[in-house]
């Protein structure tokens, strides 16, 4: 018979939003503006409930740009820089 070994680490593959808050160390209304911004994805819907991929996130915050980045770039708009500041 099959016995689940409940002792045995079980890996998070998705996050709810709170959850997402906190690994990021962000409140869950910077969460919902984030995704509208499209610096993180949309979740993910299984019938009523909302969960974010950790691969998702991980790959979304590889594309963020490392701090100081964009004010170095000739050009670059300061005020439109919110990730100084997050």
């Amino acid at each position: 018979m099959n016995q689940i070994d409940f002792t045995r680490p079980v890996p998070r593959l998705g996050l709810n939003r709170a959850e997402v808050a906190v690994a990021i160390g962000v409140s869950v209304g910077t969460v919902d503006q984030m995704v509208q911004e499209g610096f993180l994805p949309r979740p993910r819907r299984w019938h009523t409930r909302k969960v974010w991929l950790v691969s998702d996130i991980v790959a979304a915050m590889a594309d963020w740009p490392d701090d100081g980045l964009l004010n170095h770039r000739e050009g670059a708009d300061d005020g439109d820089d919110w990730r100084a500041s997050a």
